[in-house]
């Protein structure tokens, strides 16, 4: 195999592995994550470790006084830096999610204030609103509601179990609820 191709081979893993790290941390909700690295650390880490360990012991001759490959090392390092910065960067993800979808009504109340001049009742659904800026990751779950003369809008709160963030177009405001 030529070097070309296999440094080809090895980028694209190392590409799609980044891509795969940065969608979990993205797209994951804390507690979520948190479970999910606690699985991984007792069903992958430790494995990986003791065979990690196998490895290392079988490249390390004693009596030859032989070094622990550098690509071996390096690879640890940069797991170990990943695994810690999961959560710090899943909290400013979310973190940022949950302003994007506060901010959402201030943006869409126009549009559906007009709605309700024109139709004289807010739309079931945004779909009725055809300018309708699109919904915020948080708000595409659950959303937005109406019964005609309010509407409201709805999210899980990241990393809660069964906390809920709700707005209300009569109070402008949001309130979290357990």
């Amino acid at each position: 195999m030529s070097l070309w191709v296999r440094v080809l081979a090895i980028t694209s893993l190392l590409l799609l592995t980044a891509y795969g790290y940065l969608a979990i941390v993205y797209l994951a909700d804390p507690f979520q994550l948190l479970v999910l690295g606690l699985c991984g650390i007792l069903w992958v880490g430790l494995p990986a470790a003791i065979i990690g360990i196998v490895i290392m012991l079988i490249f390390v001759n004693v009596r030859k006084k032989r070094r622990v490959p550098l690509y071996v090392v390096g690879s640890l390092v940069v797991l170990a830096v990943l695994m810690g910065a999961a959560m710090p960067l899943n909290r400013l993800f979310q973190e940022q999610a949950v302003i994007d979808a506060k901010a959402y009504p201030a943006r869409v109340d126009p549009l559906l204030s007009a709605y309700r001049q024109a139709h004289g009742t807010y739309p079931k659904t945004l779909d009725q609103i055809p300018s309708a800026p699109p919904l915020p990751r948080l708000l595409r779950r659950c959303g937005y509601r109406s019964d005609g003369r309010t509407y409201w809008f709805t999210f899980p709160k990241p990393g809660g179990l069964i906390d809920v963030w709700d707005y209300s177009s009569e109070t402008q405001k949001w309130d979290l609820s357990t």
